[in-house]
């Protein structure tokens, strides 16, 4: 797998993520999911999406923030790493 800007990623070491879920979450999520920033945007029909930007330890940490959303029954939009390392 590689990242949006070709790198190769793997398992261990912190990446860079963006990950965008349907609906609100409050900022005060930031701390239980790793301590990403938490921003909202209005969509098309006036649906609320909430993107989450953040570097995470590695892909162990990626999987504990969207166990998280899950939980929290966030939609899951979308998921990249922007950057790796």
């Amino acid at each position: 797998m590689r990242d949006i800007l070709g790198e190769a990623l793997t398992m261990q070491g912190p990446a860079i993520y963006r990950i965008v879920v349907r609906g609100t979450l409050d900022p005060d999520w930031s701390s239980r999911i790793a301590g990403m920033s938490i921003t909202e945007r209005l969509r098309a029909g006036n649906k609320t999406e909430t993107v989450l930007v953040g570097r995470l330890a590695d892909q162990t940490a990626l999987a504990s923030v969207l166990n998280a959303l899950y939980e929290l029954h966030l939609p899951v939009v979308s998921a990249e790493c922007l950057e790796a390392g």
